[in-house]
């Protein structure tokens, strides 16, 4: 793992792609690649907190009873 290098997280790349972008027509497809990409990492995150919290409660009311 290289921790020394820099990264831009997702929403800042969409506003400096979208809106940097000397030419914006080509930087389209780019924006809405990333935002998806977005949209996409945050649906998953929260089917996965679904998915841990159900277990979890499961688990806890067999234990409860």
């Amino acid at each position: 793992m290289h921790l020394d290098q820099k990264i831009m997280h997702l929403g800042f790349h969409i506003y400096d792609v979208g809106f940097q972008s000397p030419n914006v027509e080509a930087a389209r497809p780019l924006v809405y690649a990333t935002a998806l990409l977005l949209v996409l990492v945050i649906a998953l995150l929260n089917l996965s907190a679904v998915s841990i919290r159900n277990h979890l409660r499961e688990k806890y009311k067999a234990l409860d009873n």
